[in-house]
């Protein structure tokens, strides 16, 4: 039966808009899907989880606060580190996305010996000349690493 002033749609034509409206869908989602993967958190072209760190206490932001400006040396998905120089000193800065990975940046680095000052998802490496002027600036807690000295105490036998 056919209603009088309604024309009827070609056979098929029905499948080919959706057809049409399925491919449109599956390119939009691709698109986003390569969005997300490039510029979302720690995409590829975006910044580091690392240097998302909580607290604000980036790389840049605690050189800043330091009075120099870092040059980033490793930029990974567990660490973001920079170096900057201040009053002649080097100053080595990393910061970490979980208190996991900065805990074992910390255990690794205690075995070369020195200095380290670790604050709420980041640490900065001391020398003599910086550890006072640094906790001023920055707070935290000093950690000492491995003492290398060679003084070691020996129980006599006798």
């Amino acid at each position: 039966m056919r209603i009088p002033g309604v024309a009827l749609a070609p056979a098929g034509s029905g499948r080919r808009v959706r057809a049409g409206l399925s491919w449109a869908a599956l390119m939009v989602l691709l698109a986003l899907g390569s969005a997300e993967l490039l510029w979302g958190t720690g995409g590829l072209a975006g910044t580091s989880q690392a240097a998302q760190s909580p607290g604000g206490s980036s790389v840049e932001e605690l050189a800043r606060r330091i009075g120099c400006t870092a040059e980033i040396t490793t930029d990974a998905a567990d660490l973001r580190q920079g170096m900057c120089t201040s009053g002649g000193e080097e100053i080595w800065i990393a910061t970490f996305p979980t208190p996991r990975a900065q805990e074992a940046w910390i255990e690794e680095a205690r075995a070369y010996g020195g200095s380290y000052l670790v604050g709420d998802a980041w640490v900065v490496v001391l020398s003599d000349a910086t550890a006072d002027l640094l906790h001023g600036l920055l707070g935290g807690t000093i950690v000492g690493g491995a003492d290398h000295t060679g003084e070691h105490t020996h129980a006599e036998s006798g």
